[in-house]
């Protein structure tokens, strides 16, 4: 029973976008869009279309998170995952009596951290498109023929392994040397933990992002912000919308290093992969999700 309890808290803790908090904030604006649009049908119609809770994709993602969470239980991840420990190491390595007098408010710090952390995610996201090893791993993502809220968890445990070991290398890095040389009075998990604009993010946008409704924010605001039509655009099968907006938030980096694609008009958007490749995973059967991508990494690494 308690093993269940932790399953089910950790699945839904606040720094998680399936946190109720941020599913009913989700639902509250999905009403918004469907009153402003006067969508037709019945709200229950559009915010939980029948078409896509039915597909299969829909299992993969259920079982993906469910073994991945599983994992992460039995401390798999945990062995990648040790931001704290290399912050700590780095401030004290960094920390000098020149900067003792000097030190960053607690939310400038969170923006900092914000950014980087961002930054950071852009690169790892488009190193994943990029390499012949990693693709295949990320592909699993890629392989969703349907967007809900879910599909954000859509992973293949090795991809989440890789992921966990780089973010917490560079992540540990950067947060050793802001608290180190800047605030060595703040606790490392105060900074290494919910981040207050992604909680702002997880309120507003995130859930959106993985979903069937379309949301464009404008080519001026989507020049800063990646907005969930941008998204949805990067889980496209069509050519003209390969390698772009890698962003997770913020668009600036797309713009700075032109991936950007910005929404000029609605479009109709199909999910999913084309390459022969990536056929297996199309099936959306767990055994092939789990293992072909592992012979392909096998196969590009030798």
């Amino acid at each position: 029973m308690e093993f269940l309890t932790t399953f089910i808290r950790d699945t839904f803790a606040l720094n998680e976008a399936l946190s109720p908090i941020y599913l009913g904030c989700f639902v509250l604006f999905t009403a918004l869009v469907y009153l402003v649009r006067r969508e037709k049908g019945s709200f229950i119609a559009f915010l939980i279309p029948r078409e896509i809770w039915s597909h299969r994709s829909i299992r993969v993602d259920v079982a993906l998170i469910v073994i991945n969470r599983l994992l992460s239980l039995f401390g798999l991840f945990a062995r990648f995952a040790a931001v704290p420990v290399v912050a700590t190491w780095v401030a004290e390595m960094i920390q000098h009596p020149a900067l003792s007098g000097f030190s960053l408010s607690p939310l400038v710090l969170a923006g900092l951290v914000f950014v980087i952390t961002d930054f950071t995610s852009y690169w790892i996201h488009r190193i994943h498109h990029g390499s012949r090893v990693l693709w295949p791993l990320h592909a699993v993502h890629h392989s969703a023929s349907v967007l809900t809220p879910l599909t954000a968890y859509r992973t293949h445990p090795v991809a989440q392994m890789v992921t966990t070991a780089m973010a917490t290398v560079i992540f540990g890095v950067v947060f050793g040397v802001l608290v180190g040389a800047f605030s060595p009075d703040l606790s490392l998990y105060e900074i290494a933990g919910v981040n207050a604009f992604v909680i702002l993010s997880n309120l507003t946008v995130s859930n959106f992002h993985h979903s069937h409704i379309w949301v464009s924010f404008g080519p001026i605001i989507e020049r800063l912000i990646i907005s969930p039509a941008q998204h949805q655009i990067h889980h496209s099968v069509k050519p003209r919308h390969f390698n772009r907006n890698y962003g997770q938030v913020l668009a600036v980096w797309d713009w700075i290093f032109g991936t950007l694609y910005i929404i000029r008009e609605k479009e109709v958007v199909t999910f999913g992969l084309t390459d022969k490749a990536d056929a297996p995973l199309m099936t959306h059967r767990l055994g092939p999700i789990l293992l072909d991508p592992l012979r392909r990494v096998f196969r590009s690494a030798r």
